[in-house]
């Protein structure tokens, strides 16, 4: 066998390289005018050949950051005082309502005083057409991506708009699987959760009955929900299901696939289709929720289930920051499930423009807001697990706001699902959930929905 690492390995032994040497440089450790240690020693440093090494160095020279000099070295480059780069940062609302990022942009600051970062708040709907505009004016250099997001821009072609990330080996792989298309990187974990289920344990060992456990179905869970409401007056079990993070969960454990019709579209009149659905509605309506849903959106299950209005709740890790001072026990569970155990991978990445002027101190921004001390503190703050294996290790010992099952997202990786699976695009997705709120309610039967979709 070969001593050559495969293309992966070699990408991200070339990404600590960058990153390490980029770092060092732009913060001072290594002074202008001094010189880089020899391309053997960094060789034996990063694990990389001669050959490797001096293509990072070569690297950093398009960039400005060092200087080759003939049978001297590779000297770090005398420039004159730096301007201050203001650069974009593009941030989901529900990043910024974490309350954490503030105080991570503000250290940021502090570890390299020439650049400045002003956050720009991202929408959630019409995203690919937003954030097009947004990188086509050169108005953001950094910005959010989710992996929902990302298929939006892999379907639209915008991709192009993207610069290419190398992954960074320190990162949970399968994190970075859902940022990658044609073999390529476009943007690097942040944070991330499954999607879990959530119940009040005092209300459990009231009503007399048993947790949940990781062989659930769903009808042990409708059973537990209406047992829940007769003996507490409660909904037993709530989920803001019209969300696409909440219903494509039941199709995908259905094992079901989108069909198309001759011209390509999507048929929305499948059987079997319906069939998921309506199981799905039944869950709901089965314990007497009224038609008039409960939320406006998936934070609204969060709000009921802290309220002691419900006993058990779809949730994410995000959701968990909500429930740090509920006065009474709770716990996670992995979701109930039907033909197949599985649930939704929710992630978050950083990804850099790639019209960016800013492009360096870009790169840095998304090195240190993914790199372990950032790491850490975001996950001890807002409970969502780190990108960061190793980050992630500290941050979960020295947590004590979260459920006791915690560190449950490490036990259902293999249960991991991504919305690419349903074979439909999110645009089309999402336009299907918007047909179907009546339905959900109970004020319209499949046949009105099918009407409307096919005319």
């Amino acid at each position: 066998m070969s001593g050559k690492p495969d293309r992966v390995t070699f990408e991200a032994r070339m990404n600590v390289i960058l990153t390490e040497l980029r770092k060092e440089i732009i913060s001072g450790i290594r002074p202008q005018g001094s010189y880089l240690p020899s391309e053997t020693v960094l060789g034996e440093q990063f694990r990389m050949s001669k050959k490797s090494v001096r293509k990072a160095l070569e690297s950093l020279v398009d960039e400005g950051l060092i200087v080759k000099i003939p049978r001297v070295g590779n000297q770090v480059s005398i420039r004159e005082k730096e301007p201050l780069a203001v650069i974009r940062l593009g941030v989901y609302p529900s990043i910024e309502e974490q309350g954490v990022l503030a105080g991570l942009l503000e250290r940021f600051g502090r570890t390299y005083p020439n650049v400045r970062v002003e956050t720009v708040t991202l929408p959630y709907s019409r995203y690919p057409s937003s954030v097009k505009g947004y990188l086509d004016e050169g108005f953001l250099d950094v910005f959010t991506l989710n992996n929902r997001n990302f298929a939006d821009l892999e379907h639209s072609d915008h991709l192009h708009l993207v610069e290419e990330r190398m992954p960074n080996p320190e990162l949970h792989p399968f994190l970075s699987e859902r940022f990658r298309a044609g073999g390529k990187l476009y943007a690097t974990p942040f944070q991330f959760s499954p999607v879990v289920l959530c119940y009040n344990k005092d209300l459990f060992k009231r009503s007399g009955l048993k947790e949940p456990h990781s062989g659930w179905s769903w009808k042990e869970l409708l059973d537990c929900a209406v047992a829940i409401k007769e003996t507490s007056g409660v909904y037993g079990f709530y989920a803001h299901i019209e969300s696409l993070n909440r219903f494509p969960i039941f199709l995908l454990q259905a094992g079901y696939r989108f069909l198309r019709d001759d011209d390509g579209g999507y048929r929305f009149d499948d059987p079997a289709l319906w069939d998921i659905l309506t199981d799905c509605r039944r869950l709901l309506h089965g314990q007497g929720v009224p038609p008039a849903f409960l939320s406006e959106g998936d934070a609204g299950a969060e709000t009921l289930f802290k309220e002691q209005k419900t006993g058990m709740i779809m949730t994410t890790y995000y959701g968990l920051q909500l429930l740090k001072s509920v006065p009474f026990a709770y716990d996670i569970s992995p979701l109930p499930f039907g033909r197949l155990p599985k649930t939704l991978l929710l992630v978050t990445g950083l990804a850099v423009n790639r019209q960016s002027k800013q492009k360096e101190s870009a790169r840095l921004l998304v090195d240190f807001l993914t790199g372990p001390s950032a790491q850490r503190e975001l996950q001890l703050f807002s409970l969502a697990p780190s990108a960061h294996s190793g980050a992630a290790d500290e941050a979960e010992e020295a947590t004590k706001d979260g459920p006791s099952r915690y560190r449950l997202y490490r036990e259902i990786v293999p249960a991991f699902a991504d919305y690419k699976e349903l074979d439909i695009s999110i645009e089309a997705l999402d336009a299907f959930s918007q047909e179907l709120k009546l339905f959900w309610a109970g004020l319209e039967e499949p046949e009105a929905v099918i009407g409307r979709l096919h005319g």
